[in-house]
């Protein structure tokens, strides 16, 4: 990086992260993968549905037996990206992702895919995704320069984004034409693709160890860094309860779509997609405007309102309103947590990056966790005060935060990025 003179913020590339050959390849290995795994969200539930022609719990216990194991198994899968070559880790679980997939319309062709076989699969699977994500998460930064680090998280965050509009509809379609099975191979063959690319890759050296020596070293030293330093601890906080309570919407949305809002199939198709409009807007406004010096008040204000919008839709009764304020709570979600994962990239130390990323991506999966008590509030109060609730909490901590953490309070992207403190005190 160019020297420059204290307080002038030294421009970056035109095209951000996207102007390293190294990241392109990265990005495009991030889109065949997630187009793959799109196939795969919409496949399954139609298998377990349709072809084996099992009730609605059944789905529930499939996806539970998904995400479980990726809950489990992030936080020692941070201990593998930190303690072994994560590029490696990236090639060796995404590959053996690309064969399991492969192997599950093999068994659907020769007749041998029951329910139990699905659940078996669906547990592999989660465990194979748990160990690729802290480790992914850990090569990136090696791939750029950290000036352009909000671009690169932006980046990847629109693949998901643009992809829950854009990939549940082509899967869909193509589901229709090639048959269920058939769409398991093409998940196969996005993880596969991505996989060689991510083998390709040549990312730079790890960082020297920045603890002392003599310093215990485990799988729980993550832990003991995250509840150590309270800028971590208030920023996977809002993570955590953005998954918990704040998501719970997207598991009680067929009952808003049907017995609320009285918009059947195709009015929950443009409720998911105004979610996923803002999700890619919020995105964009990141990568184009950022976040600068007031990125930690930036974020905690979009937190907040991320909570009033998700109880405001809980208060709806008219779909214009309804999807209006699913599309500001998609936009200002996806500003704070790119702006939360940014100041914890930027802020973590190399030898401890896949260990925080870890646990990081951990919380997105208990989404799962947290629709089981938001399910039970709405049996006994109704969706719409459980989801208020949800979003009410979210915002509630979100001002716990700004009074608690100055650390995070005081967050300044533009300092980190020119290799000074993040924030006051670091």
């Amino acid at each position: 990086m160019s020297a420059s003179s204290p307080g002038t913020v030294t421009p970056g590339p035109r095209w951000g992260a996207l102007s390293y050959p190294q990241f392109q390849r990265y990005w495009i290995a991030q889109l065949c993968r997630v187009l793959g795994l799109q196939f795969r969200i919409i496949a399954l539930p139609w298998l377990v549905s349709v072809e084996l022609d099992r009730s609605p719990i059944w789905l529930g216990i499939v996806a539970l037996a998904g995400s479980l194991p990726t809950i489990v198994f992030s936080v020692p899968a941070g201990v593998l990206a930190d303690r072994f070559n994560d590029q490696k880790v990236v090639v060796y679980s995404q590959g053996a992702y690309a064969l399991t997939a492969l192997a599950l319309p093999v068994l659907i062709f020769a007749g041998l895919a029951n329910i139990w076989v699905v659940i078996a699969w669906s547990i592999v699977t989660g465990i194979l995704a748990a160990l690729g994500n802290p480790a992914q998460q850990s090569l990136m930064p090696r791939l750029i320069e950290m000036r352009v680090m909000p671009s690169a998280v932006a980046l990847s965050s629109m693949v998901w984004s643009s992809m829950r509009i854009i990939g549940p509809a082509a899967a869909g379609v193509l589901l229709a034409v090639i048959g269920t099975a058939e769409a398991f191979f093409v998940t196969a063959v996005g993880v596969g693709v991505g996989t060689l690319l991510m083998a390709s890759l040549k990312p730079r050296p790890r960082g020297l160890s920045q603890r002392a020596e003599g310093e215990r070293d485990d799988m729980w030293t993550g832990l003991r860094y995250i509840f150590g330093h309270r800028l971590f601890l208030a920023t996977i906080g809002l993570s955590f309860f953005t998954s918990v309570f704040g998501m719970s919407y997207q598991f009680l949305m067929p009952v808003f779509a049907n017995d609320i809002l009285d918009v059947g199939e195709v009015g929950f198709g443009m409720l998911e997609a105004a979610t996923g409009l803002g999700s890619v807007l919020g995105t964009v406004a990141i990568i184009k405007v950022g976040a600068g010096r007031h990125a930690g008040v930036v974020m905690i204000a979009c937190a907040a309102l991320f909570g009033l919008f998700i109880a405001g839709f809980a208060a709806s009764r008219a779909m214009p309103l309804s999807m209006g304020l699913l599309f500001l709570a998609g936009f200002f979600s996806a500003m704070y947590l790119n702006i939360g994962m940014t100041a914890l990239q930027m802020a973590v130390p190399d030898d401890l990056r896949g260990r925080v990323m870890g646990v990081w991506s951990m919380t997105w999966f208990l989404a799962s966790v947290g629709a089981l008590p938001a399910g039970a509030v709405a049996e006994v109060l109704g969706a719409p005060l459980s989801v208020a609730l949800g979003g009410l909490s979210v915002s509630a901590f979100a001002l716990f935060v700004f009074f608690t953490s100055p650390e995070l309070r005081h967050v300044d992207l533009e300092a980190a990025a020119e290799g000074r403190p993040a924030t006051a005190g670091t």
